[in-house]
């Protein structure tokens, strides 16, 4: 019988998850959701521990999952990606030695940190040997926070993963642009959250570049709210185009919204072309976007127009068969809820 694996994802609105059993074909056999109270989770991370654990409890009940584990992600502030050069070591010297390795690079210390890594290739500089490895340092009490959250609600933390890294499992593709020649670049995958934006580059799977940025959809629901003199629930419906009496004119309401999600979609170009002018030669050829923000009206499009990569939406249900009791129009609509998730649940490569 194939094992079921299940992804539990904390964001700032909702918690969700997906099991995925990974048998001849990864299908998706069971996924849920269940909303979050305002600050709970606040720029995905765990404020009220228990509140969340609620709202776990709740999620297991609801979806029938059939397994009390689960890998959990974290994608937030509170978390550090960077490409660093060592000198090549044996796999336990080297975690040994990481430490003070990366100590000047992090903005947390060592001791306050978690710290793991992949390495992205061996390379010879001045005669030595040498790795280039991507380093994640995480805030250890923010983790605590989110696996407490879990533990409470009975759920064990069978890991947990850097939600870039489950995004390239649950969306990044190697076909179309023909992406296993790496003249054509690499591909960007962002995840357009409430609260915040994760944005990974990788090449045929291998991630080259993470940016997590604190901004998201619900950046334009308070800009909208603020410059209408209207309380964030009419505002939050204005911005998914859903009618509100007595609203503003609809021009000024669209002039506010477009104009907000603007500035997010520079700040995700600025990324790209951060990760593009720091890499001699790097390149992306495409970006997917996914998560609840990319429904926001013309984000997709305007990426589009200001990135020099072609721009579509992620679809991480092209991954894996779907056995889900939903018709075809709810499954449109929880696809891109559910990539991350599903990329939890999916097995690392």
């Amino acid at each position: 019988m194939a094992k079921g694996y299940i992804g539990l994802d904390i964001g700032s609105t909702a918690v969700r998850a997906a099991e995925v059993t990974n048998g001849d074909h990864p299908t998706l056999v069971r996924a849920a959701q269940v909303p979050l109270p305002a600050g709970a989770v606040q720029s995905g991370e765990v404020r009220d521990v228990e509140t969340v654990a609620q709202a776990v409890r709740e999620l297991w009940g609801r979806g029938g999952f059939k397994s009390r584990q689960a890998t959990m992600g974290i994608g937030n502030q509170r978390v550090v990606v960077r490409e660093v050069t060592v000198p090549a070591l044996p796999p336990k010297e080297l975690k040994q030695s990481l430490p003070f390795q990366v100590q000047d690079l992090i903005p947390i210390p060592v001791d306050d940190a978690v710290l793991d890594y992949d390495v992205l290739e061996e390379l010879e500089q001045d005669g030595a040997r040498m790795m280039r490895l991507l380093v994640v340092a995480a805030q250890r009490q923010m983790i605590n926070e989110v696996v407490e959250s879990a533990v409470r609600a009975k759920v064990e933390p069978a890991g947990v993963d850097l939600v870039p890294f489950a995004l390239i499992r649950a969306v990044g593709q190697d076909d179309g642009l023909g992406l296993e020649d790496s003249d054509l670049g690499g591909e960007a995958v962002v995840d357009v959250g409430a609260d915040v934006t994760n944005i990974v580059v990788h090449e045929r799977g291998v991630a080259r570049f993470v940016r997590i940025l604190p901004s998201g959809g619900r950046d334009v629901t308070v800009a909208m709210a603020t410059s209408l003199g209207i309380p964030e629930e009419d505002a939050e419906a204005l911005k998914r185009g859903q009618p509100v009496e007595g609203a503003p004119p609809a021009s000024e309401v669209e002039g506010i919204r477009r104009s907000r999600v603007a500035n997010l979609v520079d700040e995700i170009r600025s990324s790209l072309d951060f990760y593009r002018a720091q890499t001699p030669g790097a390149e992306v050829s495409r970006v997917l976007v996914t998560g609840g923000g990319s429904k926001l009206p013309g984000l997709v499009e305007l990426l589009d127009e200001r990135v020099d990569a072609k721009v579509a939406r992620g679809h991480a249900f092209s991954k894996v068969a779907v056995r889900l009791d939903m018709d075809e129009e709810t499954k449109a609509d929880a696809e891109p809820l559910l990539a991350v998730s599903l990329g939890l649940a999916l097995p690392q490569r």
